[in-house]
């Protein structure tokens, strides 16, 4: 029992150790800020592009001839594969945050910031949103930075939902980064 008291005496000093005063000022520190967007109804517009290159390539899905790849946070390329010595883009469907692709019976299904969407892509030059669930994601519309590696710690600005989506960071010094990870 002796044993027990002294072992919970240094573990309690260590876990109320922290600093309860929030009127010291932090120190400056380099961190990742995050930049906004208010206007959410011009970014949950799914549009079609013309193809343009692949920058930050993600998951794919293979149906008849046809690759449909994300672009990790922006869109869909479609890619004709008939011929795979040389793969030929045909277009780029434009859905903000995307991060999900799958296609059944010519509809592709996709997210859009956290919201289910699904196209109509009979027509890549003319798409047509047909029907979107909203919150079906909530994870998948949580944006933080990028971390280098697994092992680098980086600090950053809490997001505030109050201020609009986040479309974007940059680096900055500022006196408190309350996030991390």
């Amino acid at each position: 029992m002796r044993f027990k008291i002294l072992l919970l005496l240094p573990v309690s000093l260590f876990l109320f150790s922290c600093d309860r005063n929030p009127d010291i000022k932090k120190e400056m520190r380099e961190a990742w800020v995050p930049i906004y967007n208010a206007n959410t109804t011009g970014l949950k517009t799914i549009t079609a592009g013309t193809p343009r290159p692949t920058v930050n390539a993600g998951k794919i899905y293979t149906a008849g001839n046809l690759i449909y790849q994300v672009e990790k946070d922006s869109g869909i390329h479609i890619i004709n594969y008939a011929n795979p010595s040389s793969p030929q883009k045909l277009g780029f469907i434009r859905s903000f945050l995307c991060k999900e692709v799958s296609v059944k019976n010519g509809f592709i299904y996709t997210n859009n910031f956290s919201d289910l969407v699904v196209i109509d892509a009979s027509n890549i030059n003319t798409v047509k949103e047909v029907a979107r669930t909203a919150d079906v994601f909530p994870d998948l519309a949580l944006q933080y930075p990028v971390k280098p590696d697994p092992f680098t710690i980086i600090y950053f600005e809490c997001p505030d939902p109050g201020k609009g989506i986040v479309i974007g960071w940059e680096k900055k010094n500022i006196d408190y980064a309350k996030c991390r990870r």
